[in-house]
C-alpha cells in the first residue's frame, strides 16, 4: 500500500465533494490521502494509533512544500479510547475522512459516537469500510478485521451514532471478485502472499479506470468496499472551543 497512489486517490474522490476546509484524517496509514488533502489546500488533522504511521508523515513532509506542511497537525488517537480525542477538539473539524478503520474497532458504534462528539456542529464524515461478509477469510482476519460491512449495516451504525445518512453505496466490483478469488478460492493467500501484492501494485494503475465504468452500475449490489457520506446531528451539551487557526507540524 505504501507504494500505491492512484488508488488512495480514487478511494479520496469518493469523498472530496463532501469535504470542507478543516479535513480530520482518522487513520493516516502511509500517508497517501493527507497529502492529496493538504494538495487541494485543505487544513488537515492526521491521526493514527500507531506511533510509527505518524512519523512517517511527519518525514515525508518535508519533501513537501513548507507552506502545505504549515497547514498539517499530527497528533495520536485511538477510537477505542474515545478520552484520546479530547484534545482534538479545538481543531473544530468541519469535516472526517476514516477510510478502511471501523472495521479494526471492535465497539463501532462507540467509536462513531465518540467521532460525531469531537467535530464541529453539521460535519461531514466520509467514511469506506470492507463490503460483504462473504468475503470474509484469512486476509481479514490477519488484518484484523473483525468484520465486514453491507450497505445497511453501515447505515445502521451510522444513524445509531448520530449520524444522518447522505449516500451510502458499494464501489470497487473487480477488486471484490479479486479478494473473493484470493480470500475465499485460493484460501492460502495471505496479505504477504507475493502473488496478491504483486496484483495490488498492478491495480493501482488501472483499477480506478476500470471503477470508472463499473461503480455507477454495481453501486447498489456489489463491490470491494462500502463509501457513505453522512453529516453530524445535533448533540446535547456540545463544547465550543476555541477554532485552532493555524496547525503546525513542528509544534506536534
Amino acid at each position: 500500500m505504501a507504494k500505491m497512489e492512484a488508488y488512495p486517490a480514487y478511494l479520496l474522490n469518493q469523498v472530496s465533494a463532501a469535504l470542507g476546509n478543516r479535513v480530520w484524517e482518522i487513520g493516516v496509514g502511509n500517508g497517501q490521502t493527507a497529502r492529496h488533502l493538504l494538495r487541494q489546500g485543505r487544513f488537515v488533522l492526521g491521526t493514527d494509533i500507531d506511533e510509527e504511521c505518524l512519523n512517517s508523515l511527519r518525514v515525508s513532509m518535508l519533501q513537501e512544500p513548507s507552506e502545505q506542511a504549515q497547514r498539517l497537525s499530527v497528533a495520536h488517537c485511538n477510537l477505542e479510547d474515545p478520552g484520546t480525542m479530547a484534545s482534538l477538539l479545538p481543531f473544530r473539524a468541519d469535516s472526517v475522512v476514516c477510510f478502511n478503520v471501523l472495521e479494526h474497532i471492535s465497539e463501532d458504534r462507540r467509536a462513531l459516537r465518540a467521532i460525531h462528539d469531537t467535530v464541529a456542529p453539521n460535519a461531514r464524515l466520509g467514511i469506506i469500510v470492507p463490503a460483504h461478509e462473504r468475503l470474509y477469510g484469512r486476509m481479514d482476519q490477519e488484518a484484523g478485521h473483525y468484520r465486514r460491512y453491507s450497505r445497511s449495516s453501515l447505515r445502521n451504525a451510522l444513524r445509531d451514532s448520530g449520524w444522518h445518512v447522505n449516500t451510502c453505496r458499494y464501489i470497487n466490483a473487480l477488486g471484490a471478485v479479486g479478494w473473493w478469488y484470493h480470500n475465499r478460492w485460493r484460501r492460502s493467500a495471505g496479505l504477504r502472499d507475493e502473488q496478491v501484492n504483486q496484483q495490488m501494485l498492478a491495480a493501482d494503475r488501472w483499477l480506478p479506470k476500470i471503477a470508472f465504468w463499473t461503480d455507477p452500475c454495481f453501486r447498489r449490489w456489489f463491490g470491494l468496499s462500502v463509501v457513505a457520506i453522512a453529516t453530524a446531528g445535533p448533540r446535547t451539551n456540545r463544547q465550543q472551543t476555541p477554532l485552532l487557526g493555524q496547525p503546525s507540524l513542528i509544534a506536534n
